[in-house]
């Protein structure tokens, strides 16, 4: 009996030195050695590599074949080299040594003090998954972090741009749960502008990852309701008018006629034309924005126009005689929180916010409801709605619900028309009062009542 136990306690070590490589053996890390070298000179490590620099890069690919094996021993080689990885800077490496010490992984003892202190460098030095685990602690408040939605969301961003997160093949779930998380984020407004068609893009993100991850219901409420979202439309309406502005540049006067082709042009629709005499009258912009104050005209955006493959110029400052922008300052924009207007600065939009607070307001309005009631009267009248929803996953009950929720109009220039009456006697008033470009998405077309 004694015989056979000593003969297993012999089998037990020459393992332990196979692997470890004590007593002149080591087999199966000279193996992992080998291979993990040969794959770097290969350049299939590339991209781990030019992000995360060369140094402690050999050891931490070292430790993670040995973490596809069981047993203790194989653990202790893990988690060696991993802390190998890690002391030699390694951004991945201090990554996977913090998840040792936080969660316990390889039998390691958890500590959760060094575990966070190694998270922290590892996401300073940019490796996204340390940037995942970092975003969504301020987003939940965990390990001493305040809760903050926009750090957290510019975190996940982040996260998106390192291209090692892509690249993981064994555990993607990091990459899949910055693009849900952003998703979630988009769909409440938490952190960041609300945007049903950006929150549709990351969960089309996460399929083309994980086919099957997100629900087929889910895609097809998104998609309805980017297509008669305020959000979208006020978006899009922002994108034409770049182009607007940049042309306006040019311009002092000319006929009406050729204002409104400027812009049809540009994306923009008239609803009231103007008769073959008036059309021959020379305007400014701002004869033009009276004149469509007199009239009732109102802006809204065309499907198809000329410019839409053109360039689009890059941001400029929101506020009226600021020359700064995006290519001028070599930064993005800063954007304002309620309706995403650009500025140069806090300074710009502070001295701008006089004028700006109306456009805010009516801006803001346009985006956080969802739906116009005359939209809403639209919608109803198509008898096969209620079958629509149904196969789309969406009541009666909750359609309704909607309707509820919208804000009853203050038939003000400053606000958010309901109908068409009521778009046409303000619109026009209010952008020539505030500069900016308001649109009704009064009529639906075609393609979004489907």
């Amino acid at each position: 009996m004694s015989g056979r136990n000593t003969k297993k306690n012999k089998n037990r070590k020459k393992t332990t030195e196979s692997a470890t490589g004590e007593g002149g053996g080591g087999a199966v890390e000279r193996k992992f050695l080998r291979l993990v070298k040969r794959e770097i000179e290969s350049g299939r490590e590339d991209v781990t590599k030019n992000t995360y620099g060369e140094a402690g890069l050999e050891e931490y690919l070292v430790a993670s074949q040995f973490v596809n094996l069981k047993g203790d021993i194989y653990d202790e080689c893990a988690r060696k080299y991993y802390y190998k990885s890690s002391e030699m800077g390694n951004p991945i490496g201090q990554f996977s040594m913090a998840v040792l010490y936080l969660q316990g992984t390889l039998s390691h003892p958890i500590n959760n003090i060094l575990g966070v202190e190694l998270m922290l460098k590892s996401s300073k030095a940019g490796c996204g998954l340390a940037l995942f685990s970092e975003g969504m602690w301020v987003l939940e408040g965990k390990y001493g972090k305040q809760k903050d939605p926009v750090k957290a969301n510019k975190m996940f961003h982040k996260a998106l741009k390192d291209p090692v997160l892509s690249q993981l093949k064994q555990n993607k779930s990091p990459h899949v749960g910055c693009l849900i998380s952003l998703a979630h984020m988009r769909l409440s407004g938490l952190g960041c502008s609300k945007s049903y068609s950006a929150a549709l893009k990351h969960f089309k993100a996460v399929e083309e990852i994980e086919p099957g991850k997100i629900n087929v219901m889910v895609i097809k409420r998104l998609e309805f309701l980017e297509a008669v979202s305020g959000v979208e439309l006020q978006r899009e309406a922002d994108f034409r008018n770049r182009r607007l502005k940049e042309m306006l540049k040019s311009i002092q006067f000319q006929s009406l006629g050729d204002w409104i082709l400027l812009y049809q042009h540009c994306g923009f629709e008239l609803s009231v034309k103007p008769s073959t005499e008036e059309g021959l009258y020379r305007f400014t912009h701002h004869n033009l924005l009276e004149w469509m104050g007199r009239v009732g005209a109102m802006l809204t955006l065309s499907e198809d126009y000329p410019a839409m493959g053109d360039a689009v110029p890059c941001l400029g400052c929101e506020r009226p005689g600021c020359e700064v922008t995006e290519d001028t300052s070599g930064k993005e924009m800063k954007k304002c929180s309620k309706c995403q207007a650009p500025y140069c600065g806090v300074a710009c939009q502070r001295k701008d916010w006089a004028r700006h607070n109306p456009v805010c307001e009516a801006v803001h309005a346009s985006i956080w409801n969802e739906l116009t009631q005359h939209e809403m009267e639209i919608l109803k009248q198509d008898e096969g709605l209620v079958g629509k929803l149904t196969r789309m996953g969406i009541s009666g009950g909750e359609f309704l619900q909607v309707s509820a929720s919208l804000k009853e109009c203050t038939h003000s220039s400053t606000s958010i028309p309901c109908g068409l009456e009521c778009f046409a006697e303000n619109s026009a008033r209010s952008m020539n009062k505030y500069s900016y470009t308001l649109v009704g998405s009064s009529v639906l077309t075609d393609k979004q009542r489907q």
